[in-house]
């Protein structure tokens, strides 16, 4: 496995693999790598002749969330486990390669990340939408591969690579879960004893709105209650949202008449988890 730190060395070490022949499949990860993360390595593996990851976490991303990066961060951890799922090769750019002093450009994919994440975290999709569409000019990928944890993003970046005409397939994998279906996050190692069990209250207010649906209940109202009630159950539990909203336009639902997903935000101590649940339709 190749590590490289510039953009220049990425650019050889794949036109390395293209000239072999290879299709490039990316994987984005902003590190502190867990099994979620390397689910989308193995998936890529399997459709790809070259797998590129990217390990890359921006100081602002902190900023808009109020609260310092003190989570763990073990460099070559990440590296190893990266490796041991299949990558080829792993970009560990500086903010200042990507970001240099004199950047000027953003990229905004409007009606999309004004709501939800970009509601309560302004300017966070934008910077997702500026990075990721630098980090597959710098790849060109056949394949992008994301979790469907992170529902908003996919829908932002999907838009975004069919607005542009950039010739890059999303591949959306099934969110990864501990047995008590917490969903994978690095932000879970922030989580106490007492907040980790807590914290199983996000997964129990999507599933409940996916038991609904499926027997039946087509009110995003009724969902959406379905899913307040469940939190409200867990007095360390902050909710930012809880939203029933259509797959495509993240508009939210009155009455769910077709894809649509069930998404709940929120705070638990200091660490804010997401968790999502596809309603009517199948993430892979």
């Amino acid at each position: 496995m190749k590590v490289v730190e510039d953009v220049d060395a990425l650019r050889a070490a794949i036109l390395e693999r293209r000239i072999a022949g290879d299709a490039i499949g990316f994987v984005p990860t902003m590190g502190a790598i867990h099994d979620g993360q390397r689910s989308l390595v193995r998936r890529a593996r399997e459709l790809d002749g070259c797998v590129v990851a990217s390990v890359f976490r921006d100081p602002a991303e902190w900023r808009i969330l109020d609260e310092r990066d003190d989570g763990p961060r073990d460099p070559r951890r990440d590296l190893a486990l990266l490796e041991s799922a299949g990558a080829d090769i792993v970009f560990t750019p500086a903010v200042t390669t990507l970001y240099p002093t004199d950047d000027l450009t953003r990229v905004t994919v409007e009606g999309l990340t004004r709501q939800l994440e970009g509601a309560s975290r302004p300017g966070h999709l934008d910077g997702l939408t500026t990075v990721m569409l630098k980090l597959v000019h710098l790849t060109g990928p056949a394949h992008v591969y994301l979790g469907q944890k992170h529902a908003q993003q996919v829908v932002v970046l999907r838009r975004m690579l069919r607005d542009l005409f950039l010739n890059v397939e999303l591949v959306v994998c099934p969110t990864v879960r501990d047995p008590d279906g917490l969903a994978l996050s690095s932000a879970n190692a922030r989580l106490t004893i007492e907040q980790r069990h807590a914290a199983t209250c996000l997964h129990a207010a999507v599933n409940a709105a996916r038991h609904a649906y499926d027997g039946g209940e087509r009110s995003g109202e009724v969902l959406r209650a379905r899913m307040s009630d469940i939190l409200a159950t867990e007095p360390m539990t902050r909710p930012d949202y809880v939203s029933v909203a259509d797959a495509e336009s993240l508009a939210e639902l009155q009455r769910v008449n077709g894809p649509a997903l069930a998404m709940v935000a929120a705070w638990i101590g200091r660490t804010r988890l997401t968790d999502v649940m596809p309603l009517g339709w199948d993430v892979a």
